[in-house]
């Protein structure tokens, strides 16, 4: 009898489905709508517009991190339709991504190497010690060469770390409660207040936060692709590292993304009192209006 061998299964790729939706969701937000992520923590009504002070290590700064704490946390209050849709959109998205955990999570621990686990480890850090050794860099080079748009994403990217993995994504973990898939019996799996903490992935939710700071202060391409690419490996290195499921990693994708644009967006909104020039277009009228904030 003639026995055959069995087939050689293919490498798994689900894995990979985690890396590309954190990595392509945050650049989605560049487009033409980004506005409407924007505008969804931001802070539109409610508090008077927000302005960086000179420094960090200022009172100025800690009024102002109280002032972007308050408006972003009380934002759905003032939510019209759109941002409802938006956010009802974003939260589907999660919720669809969640059919892929249970796959993913299989696939992603078959395919550990040693190697790729130390990897992994390594990169992880850029959700944890080494963005904020990053955002330090950013700092340094402000001050030294005098450049305030490195300033402001310094300071952009602390306060979006401390208001989105410093106190949304902790809260959500508490409430939610997921069981991690290291230690789960099944892929959902939640236990509300009982210290379990997968949901979201507070590593991602602080990478992808620096990572959208960075890119709404540099527009070039190059800059972009580095900072979500890099951010995105974060989320993958979670999942490989078997400490979060793939819902998890985009969830917390999506925290640190629309957190980190909003306080970009609220900290660049004009001083009381200032002139600009905004354009203009209605009906068969366009030109330049001059705009003041009160």
């Amino acid at each position: 009898m003639q026995t055959h061998a069995p087939a050689r299964r293919l490498p798994g790729r689900r894995p990979w489905v985690a890396l590309f939706l954190a990595t392509v969701l945050p650049l989605a937000a560049q487009t033409q709508h980004a506005w409407a992520v924007n505008d969804l923590l931001a802070g539109s009504g409610g508090s008077s517009p927000a302005r960086r002070p000179d420094s960090l290590f200022s009172r100025d700064y800690l009024h102002l991190l109280a002032d972007d704490t308050q408006g972003i946390l009380t934002s759905p209050l003032r939510w019209e339709r759109q941002e409802w849709l938006l956010a009802g959109g974003l939260t589907g998205l999660v919720a669809g991504v969640s059919v892929l955990d249970g796959n993913t999570k299989t696939e992603a621990q078959e395919e550990r190497t040693p190697e790729l686990d130390q990897f992994t480890k390594q990169a992880q850090r850029f959700g944890s010690t080494y963005s904020f050794l990053v955002l330090g860099g950013f700092e340094a080079y402000g001050y030294w060469a005098k450049d305030d748009k490195a300033k402001a994403v310094a300071m952009d990217g602390v306060t979006a770390s401390i208001i989105a993995s410093g106190i949304i994504a902790p809260v959500l973990k508490f409430t939610v409660g997921r069981v991690r898939p290291s230690t789960a019996t099944n892929t959902f799996e939640f236990r509300s207040f009982s210290g379990n903490d997968s949901f979201p992935s507070g590593h991602t939710t602080q990478a992808f936060a620096v990572a959208s700071v960075i890119a709404a202060h540099y527009d070039q391409w190059w800059v972009q692709g580095v900072a979500y690419g890099l951010a995105g490996v974060v989320g993958y290195s979670r999942i490989e590292q078997n400490a979060h499921f793939t819902s998890d990693v985009v969830a917390g994708a999506i925290i640190g993304t629309v957190v980190g644009r909003a306080i970009v967006h609220r900290h660049d909104r004009a001083k009381p009192g200032a002139l600009a020039l905004a354009p203009f277009f209605g009906g068969h009228a366009q030109g330049v209006m001059l705009q003041k904030e009160f």
